[in-house]
């Protein structure tokens, strides 16, 4: 099995909490995201599970394997930890050729040649490197050098794969290539993952799981879409994508259902969900592309908005618009002309927080 539970990992600098007793875990061949801005902890996570971190407290477990246990006071060294490992650098031998940089590791292990120069050949085949294999770093592009890291780091068949933002030097375009063939590669080799990234893009789109931390502690764990459509925290709804985080009051509630209006003064929004009696100040959650803007109100849930800036952004415009002097964004495929419009916000698209709770790990909010 290659599976990894962290199971209460602490890390203190003195009288710093880098990491604040988390706890999750990654089922044999699933590619999981720690997802969060710097600082977080995610790269100090990931680090512990290659034991290039010490951690004060908890453990680390690959399958059966124990890498690290603080009570027991285990802790493997990296190299009998069998995990490949991509930095965000690449960190490639620049004296060594493409062929020789992939073979090091099975040259550690001592494995015999005639086994290593067959690994190199189909590792470096497996990622579209085969006809460079005698060329140097230097002479190679920066997507080149992420694919030889890549191959480095699989050929010799570990049991976990652990990614640290081997993206992140890539320009737009070679991300987006990037991202395929490196998902793809995972899932044909079946390897466990656990890629670390700020960018939400990348975790979206190549994860099973994302596990989103904020100042060393997890915020929420979630397959993409449920962590995109239902955040658990305000934290996380405006980390994970576009989002508009309204200011609201709680004005009645029955059946089921909440009326909450905008701002001070604005429109009073019938939303369905339940709040408790005792909530009356609320954020609002709605992603953009979940408003409807039209010039016409639509109905008596249209809310008139002044719009104060238009983008073109290709595939679609994004309004900035105020209603009673909040403001937030609407993202629309048609061009609305004039300096004014009306808003409709689907009952079912908001999420609504209690605003004077602070955002906790895994908070439940109140859902719409």
């Amino acid at each position: 099995m290659s599976d990894v539970t962290i199971d209460r990992l602490g890390l203190d600098y003195g009288d710093n909490t880098v990491l604040k007793d988390i706890s999750f875990h990654v089922a044999e061949g699933e590619f999981v995201t720690l997802l969060g801005p710097s600082g977080c902890g995610k790269t100090t996570t990931l680090m512990s599970i290659a034991g290039l971190a010490a951690p004060t407290r908890g453990s680390i477990t690959c399958g059966e394997v124990t890498l690290f246990d603080g009570a027991r006071r285990i802790n493997r060294p990296p190299e009998r930890r069998d995990c490949g490992v991509v930095f965000q650098s690449y960190a490639i031998w620049p004296h060594m050729s493409v062929a020789d940089n992939v073979a090091y590791p099975l040259r550690l292990r001592r494995r015999p040649k005639a086994e290593i120069a067959a690994a190199v050949a189909e590792t470096l085949a497996l990622v579209g490197m085969g006809d460079l294999a005698e060329r140097y770093p230097h002479e190679l592009s920066g997507g080149q050098q992420q694919r030889v890291a890549m191959a480095r780091a699989v050929v010799y068949s570990p049991r976990v794969l652990l990614l640290d933002e081997p993206l992140s030097n890539l320009d737009a375009k070679l991300r987006e290539q990037a991202r395929v063939w490196l998902k793809d590669i995972q899932a044909r080799l079946g390897l466990t993952t656990i890629f670390v990234t700020h960018d939400q893009d990348e975790a979206l789109a190549m994860s099973d799981r994302i596990v989103v931390m904020k100042d060393g502690a997890i915020e929420q764990i979630g397959a993409p879409e449920e962590v995109y459509r239902e955040p658990s925290s305000p934290f996380v709804a405006s980390f994970l994508g576009s989002s508009n985080l309204i200011a609201g009051t709680v004005v009645g509630s029955s059946g089921g259902r909440t009326d909450v209006r905008i701002g001070q003064d604005g429109a009073v929004l019938a939303l369905d969900a339940p709040v408790g009696a005792a909530v009356r100040d609320v954020q609002l959650m709605v992603r953009p592309e979940d408003v409807e803007l039209s010039e016409q109100a639509r109905d008596r849930a249209s809310i008139p908005v002044r719009i104060e800036s238009r983008m073109f952004l290709g595939s679609h415009y994004r309004y900035g618009v105020s209603h009673a002097g909040t403001s937030f964004f609407v993202d629309s495929r048609d061009a609305v002309a004039g300096p004014t419009a009306h808003a409709h916000i689907p009952s079912g698209a908001a999420r609504v927080f209690d605003a004077t709770s602070p955002t906790t790990p895994n908070q439940e909010p109140v859902r719409a």
